[in-house]
């Protein structure tokens, strides 16, 4: 029996002590990497990010419409568009991106942020709501927005909110983005945040930006305020630098790390876009050091843009070869693409000195908004010192300076209508008589939400292409 008894008890023993052993320890080796029991509040920050980013780069909607209808780039061929016949199907696409994949998403990790006490991560959820929100109402107008995403709750047919609206629902969630960074509470995973790795601090600035890009935009409207302004200039939060850009910078030549632009060259598609006959000879004429990056030289070596427009560009000796396509650093897979920048608030700060005695000296403002433009290039910042002539050289500079930056260039020139000798499209769509200044609803809202979008039409105008948004007043 003790010859027996004694293994058996080593082995139970030793059974014991491996059973103790993997239970010490059953959850760190039991633990699926992939399954986590605890999720990141903001773990869906880099997904909207991507998602706004990209639809604000789009190809198609953006790179199609928003880029040559304020004519800086153009088509040579597959060409409607360019004569504003934009594709529906990426007009649908652009709605429904912005509205499930930055609105709701940023929705959802902001009542996260709540339930943890993040108010670092609710902070960044409202204000890439916020560029969302202004990115549609400046677009198409009148949006659902108060009550955008209430599938949940049975809303399937939300209202529209007017712009002046949505407006006033942007700087509130503006507001209370700052207000939540500046208290200090919870942080902003590096890994996740693709536009400052985790810095609530240029959060702050990112936000603060934003709300003053918003309120210029407003400003021949009477939802602007001048002490609002001033307040957000005293704050000395707003980018004022290159190196506080927002943008996201991407990585490799491999899908989905890649320029949404890049999809053009990876395609083989380069000779679809080219650059635009307006923006080529204004940077021309201005010898502007800018242009080389901008844009590459045509097969004869020369700075050839397209103008707007042609039924057939090939048979009006705007071929493919004849023109300049987009230069290669903006068509680059690791091109950086941006939300805002310093050249645009510098600028911004111009005008609001200019025209409304605020933000210090208009010509120095405007100058830094330049040499910001100019570093952003790559280019020595004291390389180039356009003369200055008041409001006429900001709007210029504005336009120039956001180029490829669809939505902005397009917001930019309708707010100014600087500059003035942009011109229609040779062969438009028939009873487009003017250049767009708006999408038209997307199919899907027209079947599914009519009554609702009948309310909108009947409180902004018609649905077309050309019924001025609401701060649109040139």
């Amino acid at each position: 029996m003790k010859n027996i008894f004694k293994p058996f008890f080593l082995l139970t023993v030793l059974g014991l002590s491996i059973f103790i052993s993997c239970d010490s320890d059953f959850e760190e080796t039991n633990t699926d990497p992939d399954e986590p029991t605890q999720i990141s509040v903001d773990l869906q920050l880099g997904y909207i990010e991507r998602s706004l980013i990209n639809e604000l780069y789009d190809i198609f909607a953006a790179g199609e419409c928003a880029s040559t209808w304020p004519q800086h780039i153009s088509k040579p061929i597959y060409n409607d568009a360019d004569r504003y016949f934009p594709r529906l199907g990426s007009i649908n696409a652009f709605w429904n991106t912005l509205y499930l994949n930055v609105i709701a998403e940023a929705d959802e990790m902001y009542l996260l942020g709540g339930e943890a006490g993040n108010q670092s991560v609710q902070g960044a959820a409202l204000t890439l709501k916020a560029i969302a929100l202004q990115t549609l109402t400046d677009t198409f107008g009148d949006i659902p927005s108060s009550e955008a995403n209430l599938a949940i709750e049975g809303n399937y047919t939300p209202k529209y909110d007017s712009q002046q609206e949505v407006y006033s629902q942007i700087f509130a969630l503006l507001d209370e983005a700052i207000a939540k960074f500046n208290t200090g509470q919870g942080t902003i995973s590096p890994d996740q945040d693709l536009i400052y790795g985790g810095n609530v601090s240029m959060w702050i600035k990112f936000a603060t930006s934003v709300k003053f890009r918003a309120l210029m935009r407003v400003s021949d409207t009477p939802l602007f305020s001048t002490e609002e302004l001033q307040s957000l200039v005293n704050s000395g939060n707003l980018i004022t630098t290159t190196t506080e850009n927002a943008f996201i910078q991407f990585s490799s030549e491999t899908l989905p790390n890649t320029n949404p632009f890049y999809d053009i060259t990876l395609n083989g598609r380069e000779a679809e876009w080219c650059m635009g006959k307006a923006l080529v000879d204004h940077m021309i004429s201005e010898n502007d050091p800018r242009l080389p990056v901008y844009a590459n030289t045509n097969d004869a070596g020369e700075y050839v843009g397209k103008p707007a427009g042609f039924i057939n560009p090939g048979l009006n000796g705007y071929g493919a070869g004849a023109v300049s396509q987009i230069g290669d650093a903006y068509m680059a897979s690791d091109a950086p693409l941006y939300f805002i920048t310093a050249a645009q608030v510098n600028l911004l700060l111009a005008e609001a000195a200019e025209i409304h005695s605020i933000g210090g000296n208009a010509e120095k403002n405007f100058l830094s908004g330049v040499a910001a433009s100019l570093e952003q290039n790559g280019i020595d910042p004291e390389s180039y010192t356009p003369a200055y002539n008041g409001y006429q050289s900001i709007a210029e500079q504005l336009w120039v300076s956001t180029f490829l930056q669809g939505y902005e260039t397009w917001a930019e020139w309708r707010r100014s209508d600087i500059p003035a000798n942009l011109e229609l499209a040779i062969d438009p769509q028939p009873g487009v008589n003017s250049i767009p200044t708006r999408y038209t609803y997307p199919n899907d809202e027209v079947s599914l939400n009519a009554t609702n979008v009948d309310e909108a039409v009947a409180n902004q105008g018609e649905d077309a292409l050309t019924t001025k948004i609401w701060w649109d007043k040139n």
